[in-house]
């Protein structure tokens, strides 16, 4: 007992006369913590959200649909009175006498997706914007939950409508819009304006269940307005509210019988959607803390760092202390103890700063999940930051533990020739060994409730799992060190110009570059994070943007919904009357089938074979309208028209793996070739007179050919036009198309945006996450600094002496850390733009290694790069300048 009390009043001695070093230790394990804490939290409250409420965002414990759904992103696009995903009024009787006999009650009601709103004001026409749209009874709507209105404030929604033409909103579709109570809206289908009576919060109907009104918004209108806005007033949707008390397995039970009482397309409950959502939030839980213990290696790879050079400091104490009798455990067991304290301490400001985190973390939780997040604190995300700090700290410093324990106790007697044992080959292996050990074990009970329920109980063990993963990563970030060893040895040896300062700082720079280097990698990690998040999005809608001006050939969809006889007559009637119009594409897509190549079949592997196509017919007057990048032969010209002639497009490594063949050339066509095709039950020749795709061999394409207009045997039932609007007409354009009814216009634009906040709700974790380990990064950083310094004493004491201010001296430092900075930014927004051009030249045929919308937010990364670099040096060195050079010279 006495040997262990000494072990900690003589660590905790040192901790406080190395205030310091100790500080930063502990920044190191507290940026890690706090992270895992505010991460963990953010799990646990995704959980709350996930499982509260299920039975208002289902509208009752059970609800039926006559729509099939798929997924979040389901859209119920309504023809009008001819709608057949509708309850018939018997269905309707049938379902009101089952639930009648278990005293349930009923809420139906109409959900669309092809409904958009415009807002009238005295400046003109603004761009309708899509919303998802409820047709509801208000005295039934909200039986499972009461709707309030945020304005009027309290009031309940069954209360707002008075039967006039009148539409309740969200709160984020005000927002967009610029709503508000009193103000008129024009509806799609009619010309009657509506008058906006309330708005209400978004999560009352945005959900995991429904993306697409998180991301647009939401509105309700009486279900009595049906036939104003050319809507079928039936019911595609029925929510039955069970007795309060009805137990999860009586619910499961009435909805299996329900499915015998109507056909149902669709149907959810309460039970279903609470284990589903449990899943889903258990699931992103340890995705996001397991991708939080970056930050916490981060923080480890500080805490070694400091230790082995308080190790060196302390060489000659324990070489003392060797000298008075301890033995190599004794020593061991000394630093050990100060690393369990650091441990604590660590672990504990890390809680406190987690905490305060967690309020901010939860609204990127918010906008990835699109459903508000309520903030609690959670003592088992405290517990977990705790745990996993303290295990990290030990962890990692054992490294520094085997070091200390082989100073040799001579050393005291040649005191002027101070060596640092090395922990030799065998320690070292041993260090890592536990590293992945322990670590491996953490990551396998992260992850291995996950794996088991994906594979059904068929994954490895999940400690073996782990091992794996953690043996896997430490493996590539080893070799990432070394190619950050490498860059900072280059730029150590980059001419100085003549000046002095550069010289300093470049040679200080690659005097310890396995530290620099980890620093270094740890600063790109966070760039490349938040850089490739951007990067990668705007790529992507970049690839959209190319795809329907090229080849597509216009910035308006319109997809009418009326009777196939008359459709495609309304919808060039409606254009011809429109201003602005460029020109006009109508897209017809068949299904096909290649049975023949020059009359011979086609045999892979010495199997016949006959391979899918689909068939693009693009009826248009846009010149500039193209099939792709040309490979051979020749694109399709007006000339073509009503002749059987193709242009296909090359197969894309994806398609290669599903079809079976890796080229046309493979089965034998080549420009020239005549192909005969199997649509409908039709036999086609075709002469093939083009080959489109990308030399790459990836870039994908909407069709697998093209074929002229008017080929005999072809469906020439067109159903899609795009129109090329002039930018300054297409608000008019789309305002005067929704007005007619069953037409549905989409501006492109709507594509890219819904791409746009797709992208960012999958990027805010990983954005929140790159935040986070930036910001370990930069305690690293700053830790890395004031290693440095305190190595650099002697040094430092020179220079003063020599005559340089300690301005100069903090500049000669300010310039090494800077270039840090610099370089860390650059290395990772520059690897960020090499993984965008790679997908913009697979995607578009054209490598854009920076998006057009992406300059000014690399020059802030760049910008925040140096300013941690400025941050971590300023808040480090300013201790070690301003001491003075006798106590300098005197400690060394």
């Amino acid at each position: 007992m006495r040997r262990i009390l000494f072990y900690f009043k003589h660590a905790i001695s040192h901790l406080w006369h190395s205030g310091h070093w100790t500080a930063f230790a502990v920044f190191c394990v507290a940026a890690g913590v706090a992270t895992v804490v505010a991460l963990r939290s953010l799990g646990l409250s995704i959980t709350d959200s996930l499982v509260s409420n299920l039975r208002q965002y289902n509208h009752g414990d059970i609800n039926i649909s006559s729509v099939a759904n798929f997924g979040p992103f389901t859209a119920t696009f309504q023809r009008g009175a001819d709608e057949p995903s509708v309850f018939r009024q018997g269905q309707l009787d049938q379902v009101r006498g089952w639930a009648s006999r278990y005293n349930a009650l009923l809420s139906p009601y109409t959900l669309v997706s092809n409904v958009q709103i415009t807002p009238l004001n005295a400046s003109g026409t603004e761009r309708p914007q899509f919303t998802s749209s409820f047709l509801i009874d208000p005295l039934t709507f909200d039986q499972a939950a009461p709707i309030l209105a945020l304005d009027p404030a309290g009031v309940p929604l069954r209360d707002l409508f008075t039967g006039g033409y009148e539409i309740v909103i969200s709160q984020n579709l005000a927002e967009s819009q610029r709503l508000g109570l009193g103000d008129s809206v024009r509806v799609s289908g009619t010309e009657q304006p509506f008058t906006v009576i309330g708005i209400v919060a978004t999560e009352t109907e945005a959900s995991i269940n429904n993306i697409l009104a998180a991301f647009f918004g939401f509105a309700y209108f009486d279900l009595r307005q049906a036939g104003t806005l050319g809507l079928n007033p039936q019911p595609n949707h029925i929510g039955i509210i069970l007795p309060d008390g009805t137990t999860a397995d009586e619910i499961e039970r009435l909805a299996a019988e329900l499915w015998s009482v109507i056909p149902i397309r669709d149907m959810n409950a309460t039970p279903w959607l609470l284990r589903r959502n449990e899943f889903i939030s258990d699931t992103l839980s340890r995705f996001i803390v397991a991708m939080g213990l970056g930050a916490l290696l981060i923080g480890g790879v500080g805490i070694m760092n400091t230790m082995l050079v308080l190790v060196r400091r302390r060489t000659m104490e324990v070489a003392a202390l060797k000298t008075f009798g301890l033995k190599a455990g004794q020593i061991a067991a000394v630093f050990l103890t100060e690393a369990f304290l650091l441990g604590i301490l660590g672990s504990i400001a890390g809680v406190i700063a987690g905490l305060l985190l967690s309020g901010v973390v939860n609204g990127y939780g918010e906008a990835f999940l699109q459903q508000r997040i309520p903030w609690r604190v959670h003592p088992e995300a405290l517990a977990y930051g705790i745990i996993l700090g303290m295990v990290v700290t030990m962890v990692f410093g054992v490294l520094p533990i085997l070091t200390a324990a082989r100073i040799r106790p001579a050393i005291i007697l040649r005191p002027n020739e101070i060596a640092i044992p090395r922990a030799g080959l065998a320690y070292g292996l041993l260090a890592l060994g536990v590293i992945v050990g322990v670590l491996g074990v953490v990551a396998g009970q992260i992850v291995g409730p996950v794996l088991e329920t994906v594979t059904d109980g068929r994954a490895p063990p999940p400690v073996l799992i782990g091992i794996a993963v953690v043996g896997l990563t430490v493996l590539i970030l080893g070799l990432l060190v070394g190619v950050m060893w490498i860059i900072v040895w280059v730029v150590g040896r980059l001419p100085a110009l003549g000046q002095v300062d550069v010289r300093l700082a470049l040679r200080n720079l690659s005097t310890h570059r396995l530290r620099t280097a980890t620093t270094l990698l740890a600063l790109t990690a966070g760039m490349f994070a938040l850089s490739s998040i951007t990067y990668f999005g705007l790529g992507a809608r970049e690839i959209v943007r190319f795809q329907f001006a090229q080849t597509l050939g216009g910035n308006v969809m319109i997809v009418p919904l009326l009777p196939n006889d008359i459709a495609q007559g309304v919808v060039n009637l409606a254009i011809a009357a429109q201003p602005g119009v460029e020109s006009t594409t109508q897209l017809n897509l068949n299904l096909a089938r290649i049975t023949r190549v020059n009359g011979e079949r086609i045999l892979i592997d010495d199997a016949e074979r006959t391979l899918p196509l689909t068939l693009l017919t693009r009826d248009t007057n846009n010149a500039a309208l193209g099939s792709g990048t040309l490979l051979a032969g020749r694109d399709l010209t007006p000339e073509d028209r009503g002749q059987p002639v193709i242009v296909l497009a090359e197969q894309t490594s994806l398609e290669s793996v599903v079809e079976g063949y890796e080229s046309l050339d493979e089965i034998g066509i080549a420009v020239g070739s005549t192909i005969r095709l199997r649509v409908g039950r039709e036999n086609i020749d075709f002469e093939v007179v083009g080959i489109v795709g990308n030399s790459n061999g990836f870039t994908p394409s909407p069709a697998n050919a093209y074929v002229p207009p008017g080929v005999p045997g072809m469906a020439r039932d067109y159903r899609i036009t795009m129109v090329q609007v002039a930018p300054e007409s297409i608000d008019t354009f789309l305002t005067n198309m929704t007005a007619i009814p069953l037409i549905f216009a989409l501006d492109v634009s709507f594509i890219d945006g819904l791409l746009k906040r797709i992208i960012d709700q999958l990027a805010s974790i990983p954005t929140l996450v790159g935040i986070l380990s930036l910001s370990a990064a930069a305690v690293i950083m700053g830790n890395t600094v004031a290693l440095t310094i305190l190595e650099r004493r002697q040094q430092i004491g020179i220079l003063k002496a020599l005559g340089l201010q300690r301005g100069r001296v903090l500049r000669v430092i300010l310039l090494e850390n800077t270039l840090i900075g610099l370089l860390g930014g650059l290395l990772g927004i520059g690897i960020s733009a090499l993984g965008v051009s790679l997908l913009t030249l697979l995607g578009a045929g054209s490598a854009i290694p920076l998006p057009s919308d992406a300059l000014l937010i690399t020059l802030g990364l760049i910008a925040a790069s140096v300013l941690i670099a400025w941050g971590a040096t300023l808040l480090s060195a300013r201790i070690a300048i301003r001491e003075q050079v006798a106590r300098i010279l005197r400690y060394e």
